[in-house]
């Protein structure tokens, strides 16, 4: 299995730059290929390649199952018509989707602001983020000498968080490690400042001395342990209080009703793709490295991938049989997070419980997966 799926990958990374910049380059003003009658087809043909799928994804760990999947040509075996969009963040994503420009999203947490809309369907956590996920302040700065707040792993206190400037992306998890991070030092949103910039303007910011905090992912958060001049003062998991932050797997409702049979079988090639991925590192590290420098253009060192490959994992056959946490808690959690900061307004919270079809889906995927 691992000779052969090497040979596929050396194969698809020649062809890979190209299909990214053709999916880049298509006009935003498309007809939404979620109607049966532009797809050529009943909505119940039983042919998957009926509809012809533009899916969002990111070049970075929130959608590596993606481009797996569509690299070692398991969206074409099962028989599916795939285009694969990149897009620079989950924010982008969510303008797509809510433009009718995409059907599915493979993104992150930013997801729970399209929930809000009604108009779209929670299928199942994909990406597992147990670190990476952090906050950094300079080593000589006073929050870093005011040691660990009240026997937690934060670090800081009311009095040197109080004004700090907070670098990160907004409607992403940099925002409410954020706040979060805040709050746990007895203060507000607005005891602090925050300025939104993408992950490698906000890190490039923070290295060049601007901001006292800065909220980021990986590769930056590995970039920031390595250096002794920056210390982490908080990370996601304590944040959270120990659960997980998990991406997310979401539809326009006309697919989920219209192409139901369509969208498990994309999600099952998406966890077969996660499946071999979480079980093998040599082959992940590879991939990864190689589609991030070639379709994302950064460069990742042996070590960046180490951390993240530690920090980062992905769902495992048995572990969807067995799930082990309660699936949907990260876009519970976010919800009533942003619901609670005004960010989200109150009524949409039926909207985004309404939405989250994890388990008729798990069963789903779980019984077309043992079946083919």
């Amino acid at each position: 299995m691992k000779s052969t799926l090497k040979k596929a990958l050396s194969l698809a990374l020649s062809l890979t730059l190209t299909i990214s910049l053709a999916a880049c380059g298509s006009s935003g003003n498309t007809t939404p290929s979620t109607d049966p009658a532009a797809s050529g087809g009943s909505a119940d043909s039983g042919d998957l390649s009926r509809i012809h799928l533009k899916v969002g994804g990111q070049i970075r760990q929130t959608s590596l199952y993606l481009y797996y999947a569509r690299d070692m040509g398991l969206f074409e075996d099962a028989g599916l018509d795939v285009e694969v969009v990149t897009l620079a963040s989950g924010p982008a994503i969510n303008e797509a989707m809510t433009a009718g420009e995409l059907d599915i999203a493979c993104s992150g947490m930013a997801s729970v602001y399209i929930l809000g809309t009604g108009r779209f369907t929670y299928v199942f956590d994909t990406t597992i983020n147990s670190g990476g996920q952090s906050m950094y302040a300079r080593a000589d700065s006073d929050i870093v000498k005011a040691g660990n707040y009240n026997g937690t792993n934060l670090i800081g206190s009311p009095d040197t968080v109080k004004g700090a400037t907070m670098i990160g992306l907004f409607a992403s998890t940099a925002q409410y490690n954020a706040i979060a991070y805040a709050e746990a030092m007895g203060l507000t949103a607005e005891d602090v400042n925050l300025v939104n910039m993408d992950h490698a303007q906000g890190y490039q910011a923070f290295i060049s001395g601007e901001g006292d905090i800065l909220s980021t992912t990986p590769p930056y958060s590995s970039m920031l342990d390595a250096d002794p001049n920056y210390v982490m003062v908080a990370d996601m998991p304590d944040l959270m209080d120990g659960a997980p932050l998990v991406d997310s797997l979401v539809v326009t409702n006309e697919l989920d009703e219209n192409y139901h049979d369509v969208v498990v079988a994309f999600a099952e090639c998406c966890f077969e793709a996660m499946d071999q991925l979480a079980k093998d590192d040599e082959l992940r590290a590879e991939y990864a490295t190689n589609l991030y420098l070639n379709e994302g253009g950064v460069t990742y060192s042996e070590e960046d991938m180490a951390a993240e490959i530690a920090n980062v994992t992905y769902w495992t056959w048995e572990e969807l049989e067995n799930p082990p946490f309660e699936p949907g808690t990260t876009m519970r959690t976010m919800a009533q997070f942003f619901i609670d900061q005004g960010q989200i307004e109150a009524d949409s919270l039926s909207n985004i419980t309404d939405s989250l079809k994890y388990e008729t889906y798990r069963t789903e995927i779980l019984d077309y997966h043992n079946s083919h």
